[in-house]
């Protein structure tokens, strides 16, 4: 049956500068690349589930991505600081201090959401 989330898909409709901005600008590292396919694993440095960015062409401009993958991180002020000064738009930023957490809502150039993502300790 089913054991674990391994990877979460991203379909992007120019591949190749999804594929430095992902990198540039959240810092992700392709672990393996198909150029002639147009695709990519990306991978986080603390591990876990990967990022396959895959190119479609017929992808129409402005269709966001239906899940949206959350990254954890350990700073969420110095991470938001640092994803702004690389010049990442932010979206929104929720603070929910009842259900323990912080979170920021990210887009990529093609409107693609990520999230970023903190709990407060104490909290899963």
């Amino acid at each position: 049956m089913l054991q674990r989330i391994e990877m979460v898909v991203m379909y992007v409709r120019d591949w190749s500068a999804m594929l430095d901005w992902y990198q540039e600008k959240l810092g992700l590292a392709a672990v393996y690349t198909e150029e002639d396919h147009r695709f990519s694993v990306l991978a986080m440095p603390g591990g876990g589930p990967v990022l396959h960015l895959v190119g479609d062409e017929t992808r129409s401009a402005g269709t966001r991505n239906r899940c949206v993958p959350n990254l954890g991180v350990d700073d969420f002020d110095d991470t938001l600081a640092e994803l702004q000064r690389r010049g990442v738009e932010i979206l929104e930023v929720i603070n929910d201090e009842e259900d323990g957490y912080r979170l920021a809502r990210l887009a990529d150039p093609e409107g693609n959401e990520l999230n970023a993502y903190a709990t407060a300790s104490g909290h899963p």
